[in-house]
């Protein structure tokens, strides 16, 4: 059976570094960039894009990902692989994209006030 890893965004925060966009994760005890390909970025969603408002605005979908990924075992030299065929794999067939909410649900922040 696999251990489960989860994982949190992490900084650097989301960047674009040549054609592919890179955010970081952590467990807490290790981080790994997460690169998310031109073609998975422009897979995701309608319209096709690949930018740095698209890597933001799914950051919680791909980071789901990364997690499933690292469970598996699937990093390499602390990098974790989003390609165009995961994003396909992962897409419900009913529908073009994802959506936001589809990414696994956060705690509320807590602030000083109460």
């Amino acid at each position: 059976m696999d251990n489960i890893v989860e994982i949190e965004l992490c900084e650097p925060a989301p960047f674009l570094f040549g054609e592919n966009g890179h955010l970081g994760v952590t467990d807490g005890t290790s981080v790994w960039i997460v690169a998310v390909t031109r073609e998975a970025m422009i897979a995701t969603a309608d319209p096709p894009e690949a930018s740095l408002k698209r890597l933001v605005r799914y950051a919680d979908l791909y980071r789901d990902m990364a997690e499933a990924m690292l469970t598996r075992g699937e990093a390499q030299d602390g990098k974790i692989w989003i390609f165009e065929k995961d994003i396909i794999a992962r897409r419900s067939p009913r529908r073009s994209g994802f959506d936001r909410a589809e990414a696994r649900p956060r705690p509320p922040v807590r602030t000083s006030d109460g």
